[in-house]
C-alpha cells in the first residue's frame, strides 16, 4: 500500500473519532503534574541515528513537542514509514532531556513515561542504564507499555545530567513516546503501577475471563447441541481472546506478519459472532445476512493473509471502518429491542454492547492521536464487560425460563395429581366393579345351590305330603309351600337388581301372583317410572322384598279383601330437602280402627324396622271397612343407615 493511502485510512480514523472527543475528554488519563520532586519534560530534543549508532555531542539536534507520535513522518514522510524495515536497519529516534542535580547526589532516579514505541534503550551521562530487548535482532511489540527506568545513584552527577531514550519500531515503523518524568522512585511509582495496571494487566486478566468464558460456553453447547447462543457466544469469546493478546504479548510466538493478520482478522469475526448471536437471540431468521457476514469475514481473513500482497497491520484501519455500519447496525438493534421489551436481558445486551462501541471510537481517538497517546486502551475492559452484559443476558434469560418451567411444572403438577386423583378413581371404581362382580358371582352360586339343592327337595317334600291326600297333615303342605315361597323370594333378592325398584317388584309380582289367585284377590299394578336407586343392592332388596311379603301376607290371612292395589309415586320427604320414592299396597278390605289390637302379630313392626334399616319408614292407614293401606317410603340418595346394611 503507498504512503499516501496509508494515511488515509488513519485520516479515515480520525475522522470517525472526532465526534466522540468530549467522551475522549470524560476519559482522560490523569496525567502526573510536576512537582518539586518530580520534573515533567514536555520538550525533548530530537535526532535520528542508524542502529547500533548513539548520536555524537555536534549532531544537528531538534526541539519537539511531547507527547511526539510524528517521529516517523518527519523522518520517512508517513505514519507508518518504509515498513517493514527489519530489526538491524530501523532507524533510531533518540530524545535527549538535561536536568541538574544539586552536590551531592544522595539518592537514584526513576525515569517514566505512560507509553513507547517499540523498543527502547536508556542511556545516561553516556552509559546505557536499560533497554526493552535483549538482542540487537528482537522484534518487539511494546506499543502498549509504559516505560520505567531506575537511574542508580552512582550513574548520576552533581550538576548537569544528560539522558537518551533512542526509540525504534523494526515492524511497525511508528514511533511514539510520551512525556517523559523524573525524580524519585517512590513519587513516581504508583503512576507507573496503575498505567501498567490499565495498559497490561487489565488485557491479561479479559484475555483470561474471555477464554474461560469461551470453553464454559462451547463446553455447554458440546453438551447440549441445540444451545447454540452458547456456541456464538463462545466463539466470539474465543476470538476476542486471541486479540487481547496484542495488548500485552511483546515477542509473539509466531512471525509479525501472521501475529497482527491474527490480531486484525480476529475483530471481524468477532463482530460477525456477536451479530449472529443478536439475531439468534431475538429469533430473528436472516440466512442470507448470515451467509454474507460469514463470507465477507472469511474474504478479508483470506485477503490479508500473509503472502498476498496486502499486509494486516497497514490495512488494519480500514478493515475497522468497514466493520463500523455492522457494530452501528447491531448497537441500534440492541437498543431498539430494550426500549421495546423493557426487561433486564435486552437492556444488558444493549448496555453492554453501547458501551464497547463507545470504548472503541474512544480507541480510535487514541489510535489517531486525537487525544494524548498517554491515554490508556479501554477495549480490553470494554470488551470483558461486554462479554460479561452478554453472559448475565443469557443468564437472566434462563432465570425467566426458568420461572416458566416453574409454573409450567406446577401445571404439570397439578394435572398429574388431577390424573392420579382419576386414576386412583377408576381403580376405585374397577376395584369394586370387581368386588360386585365376586359377589354376584357368589349369589349366582349361591342361587343354583338353593334352587337345585334346598328348593327340590322342598318341592319333592311337598309332592309327597300333597300325593299322601288325606293320610296326610294340610298344615305340613302349607308350611311347605310357605317354605319354597320364601326360598324363591331369597334367591330373587340375590338377583343383581342395579337400583331398579321396579324390576324388583315386577319380579315379586310374577312370584305372589299365583297365590293371589288362588286366594281369589284381584291385583291392579298401577306403577310409574322411578329414579334409580343406587344404593339398592342384594341386602337391601331383601329388605324391601320382606316388607312387601309381609304385605300381602296380611293382605291374604287377615284384610278379608277381594282386591289389592300396587302403586309407585315420587315425591319429597316432609321437610321437603329430599327426594323419596313411595310404594303403596291398599286393600279393600275389613280394615281396623287405629288402638285396637290387630292379628298381625309383630309383622307391622317388623316391617317399621326394616324401613329404619333401609334410611325410610313405614306408613299406616286403616279404618274400619275402608280397608287398609301400607305405605313404603324410600329416600333416593344413599341413606346413612343403607350403607351400614
Amino acid at each position: 500500500m503507498k504512503p499516501s493511502s496509508r494515511r488515509s485510512a488513519w485520516a479515515c480514523c480520525r475522522a470517525s473519532a472526532g465526534a466522540l472527543l468530549l467522551l475522549v475528554s470524560a476519559l482522560a488519563w490523569p496525567a502526573s503534574a510536576a512537582t518539586d520532586e518530580v520534573r515533567l519534560f514536555e520538550r525533548a530534543q530530537w535526532t535520528v541515528t542508524p542502529q547500533n549508532v548513539t548520536p555524537l555531542v555536534t549532531a544537528d539536534w531538534t526541539w519537539v513537542d511531547l507527547p511526539d507520535t510524528e517521529a516517523t513522518p518527519r523522518l520517512e514522510g508517513s505514519r507508518l514509514g518504509n515498513r517493514p524495515h527489519g530489526p538491524l536497519k530501523a532507524p533510531v529516534h533518540w530524545y535527549r532531556f538535561r536536568f541538574m542535580l544539586g552536590d551531592p547526589v544522595v539518592r537514584s532516579l526513576a525515569l517514566y513515561t505512560p507509553r513507547y514505541s517499540d523498543r527502547a534503550r536508556v542511556y545516561v551521562n553516556g552509559s546505557m542504564i536499560d533497554r526493552s530487548f535483549l538482542e540487537a535482532d528482537r522484534i518487539e511489540h511494546g506499543w502498549n507499555r509504559p516505560l520505567w527506568t531506575v537511574v542508580p545513584r552512582i550513574a548520576l552527577k552533581a550538576g548537569s545530567n544528560e539522558v537518551l531514550i533512542g526509540v525504534d519500531s523494526p515492524y511497525t515503523g511508528e514511533v511514539d513516546i510520551g512525556r517523559l518524568r523524573v525524580g524519585p522512585p517512590a513519587a513516581l511509582r504508583d503512576d507507573y503501577q496503575w498505567s501498567y495496571i490499565l495498559r497490561i494487566s487489565t488485557a491479561q486478566a479479559g484475555f483470561w475471563m474471555l477464554a474461560g468464558l469461551a470453553l464454559f460456553s462451547i463446553g455447554v453447547w458440546a453438551v447440549r447441541r441445540s444451545e447454540r447462543l452458547h456456541l456464538l457466544l463462545g466463539l466470539g469469546a474465543a476470538v476476542f481472546a486471541v486479540r487481547m493478546l496484542h495488548y500485552f504479548v511483546v515477542v509473539p510466538p509466531v512471525s509479525p506478519e501472521v501475529f497482527w493478520w491474527i490480531t486484525t482478522a480476529s475483530l471481524p469475526w468477532t463482530m460477525v459472532f456477536l451479530f449472529l448471536f443478536a439475531f439468534r437471540y431475538y429469533d430473528l431468521v436472516r440466512p442470507r445476512l448470515a451467509r454474507i457476514l460469514l463470507l465477507s469475514a472469511t474474504l478479508v481473513t483470506v485477503a490479508i493473509a500473509p503472502g498476498t500482497g496486502l499486509d494486516a497491520y497497514e490495512v488494519a484501519p480500514w478493515v475497522y471502518l468497514g466493520l463500523l455500519p455492522l457494530a452501528l447496525f447491531t448497537a441500534g438493534l440492541f437498543i431498539e429491542r430494550a426500549m421495546r421489551l423493557r426487561s433486564a436481558p435486552p437492556v444488558l445486551l444493549a448496555v453492554g454492547y453501547t458501551t464497547t462501541i463507545g470504548v472503541s471510537c474512544y480507541d480510535l481517538a487514541v489510535m489517531g492521536h486525537f487525544v494524548s497517546l498517554e491515554l490508556p486502551y479501554l477495549m480490553p475492559v470494554g470488551a470483558v464487560l461486554m462479554f460479561l452484559s452478554f453472559s448475565l443476558a443469557l443468564g437472566a434469560r434462563y432465570v425467566e425460563w426458568l420461572g416458566e418451567f416453574e409454573i409450567l411444572n406446577r401445571t404439570l403438577e397439578e394435572r398429574v395429581q388431577e390424573r392420579q386423583a382419576a386414576l386412583e378413581s377408576s381403580f376405585e371404581r374397577l376395584e369394586a366393579l370387581h368386588r360386585e362382580q365376586a359377589l354376584t358371582e357368589e349369589r349366582q352360586r349361591l342361587m343354583r345351590e338353593i334352587h337345585d339343592g334346598i328348593g327340590a327337595n322342598l318341592v319333592t317334600t311337598l309332592a309327597a305330603v300333597e300325593a299322601s291326600g288325606e293320610e296326610g297333615d294340610p298344615r305340613a303342605a302349607n308350611a311347605l309351600r310357605s317354605a319354597i315361597a320364601d326360598l324363591k323370594l331369597t334367591v330373587d333378592s340375590l338377583e343383581p337388581v342395579d337400583g331398579d325398584l321396579l324390576s324388583l317388584l315386577g319380579n315379586l309380582r310374577y312370584r305372589l301372583a299365583p297365590q293371589l289367585e288362588q286366594a281369589h284377590i284381584g291385583m291392579q299394578w298401577e306403577v310409574e317410572p322411578l329414579p334409580m336407586l343406587d344404593w339398592l343392592r342384594a341386602p337391601q332388596a331383601l329388605h324391601v322384598l320382606r316388607i312387601a311379603q309381609e304385605a300381602f301376607s296380611n293382605l291374604m290371612q287377615h284384610a278379608g279383601a277381594s282386591t289389592v292395589r300396587v302403586s309407585t309415586a315420587v315425591g319429597s320427604n316432609d321437610a321437603g330437602d329430599a327426594a323419596v320414592v313411595r310404594i303403596e299396597f291398599s286393600d279393600d278390605g275389613v280394615g281396623f280402627a287405629h288402638g285396637e289390637a290387630v292379628p298381625l302379630g309383630k309383622g307391622l313392626d317388623n316391617m317399621a324396622h326394616r324401613a329404619a334399616v333401609l334410611g325410610g319408614r313405614l306408613l299406616v292407614r286403616s279404618a274400619p271397612g275402608e280397608g287398609t293401606t301400607i305405605c313404603l317410603e324410600l329416600p333416593v340418595t344413599e341413606p346413612h343407615a343403607a350403607k351400614a346394611v
